[in-house]
Protein backbone atom coordinates (compact mmCIF):
# COMPACT_ATOMS: atom_id res chain seq x y z
CA UNK A 1 0.00 0.00 0.00
CA UNK A 2 1.38 3.81 -0.99
CA UNK A 3 0.76 5.50 2.10
CA UNK A 4 0.51 9.13 1.81
CA UNK A 5 0.63 11.39 4.57
CA UNK A 6 -0.01 15.48 3.60
CA UNK A 7 0.05 18.65 5.53
CA UNK A 8 -3.85 20.35 5.95
CA UNK A 9 -4.13 23.04 3.50
CA UNK A 10 -3.79 26.00 5.83
CA UNK A 11 -6.40 28.80 5.54
CA UNK A 12 -5.94 31.88 3.98
CA UNK A 13 -3.97 34.02 6.83
CA UNK A 14 -3.85 37.52 6.54
CA UNK A 15 -0.49 37.34 5.47
CA UNK A 16 -0.51 35.75 1.68
CA UNK A 17 3.27 35.63 2.20
CA UNK A 18 2.86 33.13 4.24
CA UNK A 19 -0.23 31.15 2.52
CA UNK A 20 1.90 30.79 -0.50
CA UNK A 21 5.14 29.59 1.28
CA UNK A 22 3.09 26.93 3.02
CA UNK A 23 1.06 26.17 -0.72
CA UNK A 24 4.79 25.74 -1.87
CA UNK A 25 5.01 22.75 0.57
CA UNK A 26 2.06 20.87 -0.38
CA UNK A 27 3.27 21.47 -4.07
CA UNK A 28 6.22 19.89 -2.78
CA UNK A 29 4.76 16.87 -0.97
CA UNK A 30 2.25 16.19 -3.95
CA UNK A 31 5.25 16.13 -6.32
CA UNK A 32 7.49 13.47 -3.93
CA UNK A 33 3.59 11.53 -3.92
CA UNK A 34 3.81 11.37 -7.98
CA UNK A 35 7.41 10.93 -7.88
CA UNK A 36 6.98 7.50 -5.32
CA UNK A 37 3.93 6.24 -7.50
CA UNK A 38 6.02 5.74 -10.40
CA UNK A 39 7.87 2.74 -7.76
CA UNK A 40 4.42 1.23 -7.82
CA UNK A 41 3.38 1.31 -11.35
CA UNK A 42 4.41 -2.22 -11.91
CA UNK A 43 3.72 -4.00 -8.47
CA UNK A 44 0.41 -2.04 -7.61
CA UNK A 45 -0.88 -0.10 -10.44
CA UNK A 46 -4.35 0.30 -8.97
CA UNK A 47 -3.05 2.01 -5.73
CA UNK A 48 0.00 4.17 -7.83
CA UNK A 49 -2.79 5.13 -10.51
CA UNK A 50 -5.28 6.59 -7.77
CA UNK A 51 -2.09 8.50 -5.97
CA UNK A 52 -1.08 10.41 -9.31
CA UNK A 53 -4.97 11.04 -9.93
CA UNK A 54 -5.14 12.38 -5.74
CA UNK A 55 -2.12 14.42 -6.50
CA UNK A 56 -3.19 15.39 -9.74
CA UNK A 57 -6.55 16.93 -8.86
CA UNK A 58 -4.37 18.90 -6.64
CA UNK A 59 -2.63 21.01 -9.32
CA UNK A 60 -5.53 21.57 -11.11
CA UNK A 61 -7.42 22.79 -8.57
CA UNK A 62 -5.21 24.37 -5.79
CA UNK A 63 -1.90 24.31 -7.74
CA UNK A 64 -3.89 26.52 -10.29
CA UNK A 65 -4.93 28.95 -7.81
CA UNK A 66 -1.63 29.24 -6.48
CA UNK A 67 -0.27 30.33 -9.99
CA UNK A 68 -2.94 32.92 -10.28
CA UNK A 69 -2.92 34.21 -6.97
CA UNK A 70 0.57 35.45 -7.59
CA UNK A 71 -0.09 36.56 -11.36
CA UNK A 72 -2.95 38.26 -10.53
CA UNK A 73 -2.75 39.63 -6.98
CA UNK A 74 0.75 38.94 -5.70
CA UNK A 75 3.02 40.29 -9.12
CA UNK A 76 0.70 43.41 -10.24
CA UNK A 77 1.07 45.04 -6.67
CA UNK A 78 4.74 44.14 -6.58
CA UNK A 79 5.62 45.80 -10.11
CA UNK A 80 4.52 49.11 -9.11
CA UNK A 81 7.30 48.66 -6.67
CA UNK A 82 10.18 46.64 -7.85
CA UNK A 83 13.56 47.74 -9.90
CA UNK A 84 14.00 46.92 -12.77
CA UNK A 85 15.84 43.65 -12.38
CA UNK A 86 13.42 42.60 -9.72
CA UNK A 87 10.66 43.61 -12.80
CA UNK A 88 12.64 41.01 -14.79
CA UNK A 89 12.60 38.39 -12.21
CA UNK A 90 8.82 38.52 -12.26
CA UNK A 91 8.72 38.11 -15.95
CA UNK A 92 11.14 35.33 -15.59
CA UNK A 93 8.53 33.72 -12.96
CA UNK A 94 5.33 34.31 -15.20
CA UNK A 95 7.57 32.23 -17.73
CA UNK A 96 8.84 29.86 -15.85
CA UNK A 97 4.88 29.34 -14.95
CA UNK A 98 4.29 28.93 -18.27
CA UNK A 99 7.31 26.19 -18.70
CA UNK A 100 5.76 24.08 -15.75
CA UNK A 101 2.29 23.92 -16.68
CA UNK A 102 3.71 22.69 -20.56
CA UNK A 103 5.29 19.97 -18.97
CA UNK A 104 2.02 19.30 -16.24
CA UNK A 105 0.43 19.06 -19.66
CA UNK A 106 3.02 15.94 -20.44
CA UNK A 107 2.67 14.68 -17.41
CA UNK A 108 -1.47 13.94 -17.86
CA UNK A 109 -0.80 12.48 -21.27
CA UNK A 110 1.55 10.32 -19.64
CA UNK A 111 -1.05 9.26 -17.01
CA UNK A 112 -3.57 8.99 -19.89
CA UNK A 113 -1.45 6.27 -21.38
CA UNK A 114 -0.89 4.62 -18.41
CA UNK A 115 -4.54 4.27 -17.70
CA UNK A 116 -4.89 2.69 -21.50
CA UNK A 117 -1.18 0.24 -20.89
CA UNK A 118 0.65 0.04 -17.97
CA UNK A 119 3.12 -1.37 -19.59
CA UNK A 120 6.97 -0.43 -19.32
CA UNK A 121 7.96 2.11 -21.83
CA UNK A 122 4.54 3.97 -20.47
CA UNK A 123 6.01 3.49 -17.04
CA UNK A 124 9.34 4.91 -18.44
CA UNK A 125 7.84 7.52 -20.37
CA UNK A 126 5.84 8.94 -16.75
CA UNK A 127 9.18 8.50 -14.37
CA UNK A 128 10.99 10.87 -17.24
CA UNK A 129 7.96 13.24 -17.17
CA UNK A 130 7.41 13.47 -13.30
CA UNK A 131 11.37 13.56 -13.29
CA UNK A 132 11.47 16.78 -15.39
CA UNK A 133 8.33 18.59 -13.59
CA UNK A 134 9.11 17.70 -10.35
CA UNK A 135 13.08 19.09 -11.00
CA UNK A 136 11.84 22.21 -12.55
CA UNK A 137 9.01 23.27 -10.49
CA UNK A 138 11.55 22.37 -7.01
CA UNK A 139 13.97 25.13 -8.58
CA UNK A 140 11.29 27.40 -9.02
CA UNK A 141 9.94 26.98 -6.12
CA UNK A 142 12.86 27.70 -4.22
CA UNK A 143 13.74 30.87 -5.90
CA UNK A 144 10.66 32.01 -4.92
CA UNK A 145 11.09 30.99 -1.40
CA UNK A 146 14.40 32.92 -1.51
CA UNK A 147 13.16 35.96 -3.11
CA UNK A 148 10.19 36.39 -4.17
CA UNK A 149 8.40 35.81 -0.48
CA UNK A 150 10.95 38.37 0.25
CA UNK A 151 10.02 40.98 -2.26
CA UNK A 152 6.86 40.70 -0.64
CA UNK A 153 7.64 41.18 2.62
CA UNK A 154 9.72 44.48 1.73
CA UNK A 155 7.99 46.06 -1.02
CA UNK A 156 3.94 45.41 0.09
CA UNK A 157 2.05 47.62 2.65
CA UNK A 158 -0.34 46.76 4.99
CA UNK A 159 -2.93 47.18 2.90
CA UNK A 160 -1.39 45.50 -0.21
CA UNK A 161 -1.16 42.45 2.05
CA UNK A 162 -4.92 42.84 2.83
CA UNK A 163 -6.12 43.07 -0.33
CA UNK A 164 -4.22 39.84 -1.69
CA UNK A 165 -5.52 37.87 1.14
CA UNK A 166 -8.94 39.32 0.34
CA UNK A 167 -8.98 38.34 -3.31
CA UNK A 168 -7.15 34.86 -2.63
CA UNK A 169 -9.84 34.08 0.16
CA UNK A 170 -12.76 35.02 -2.65
CA UNK A 171 -10.88 32.80 -5.25
CA UNK A 172 -11.47 29.93 -2.47
CA UNK A 173 -15.42 30.69 -1.22
CA UNK A 174 -13.84 32.06 1.73
CA UNK A 175 -15.31 34.49 3.49
CA UNK A 176 -13.05 37.41 4.71
CA UNK A 177 -14.18 38.48 8.32
CA UNK A 178 -14.14 34.73 9.83
CA UNK A 179 -12.17 32.78 6.86
CA UNK A 180 -15.68 30.02 7.18
CA UNK A 181 -15.93 28.53 4.17
CA UNK A 182 -19.25 29.57 2.12
CA UNK A 183 -22.00 27.18 1.82
CA UNK A 184 -22.35 24.88 -1.23
CA UNK A 185 -19.07 25.43 -2.51
CA UNK A 186 -16.91 22.92 -4.01
CA UNK A 187 -13.36 23.15 -2.77
CA UNK A 188 -10.41 20.94 -3.12
CA UNK A 189 -7.39 22.22 -0.76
Amino acid sequence: MIQIQLEKAPRVSDDPIDHLRACHRRIEDRLSVLERAADYLASNRDEALEAIENSLRFFDTSGAMHTVDEEQSLFPRLRSSVTTDEAAYLNELESQHRRVEAMYDSLTEAVDRLRVDGGVPEISRYREVIGRLASAYREHISSEDRVLMGLGHRRLTLSQLQEIASEMRTRRGVRASNDVPLPNVDRIV
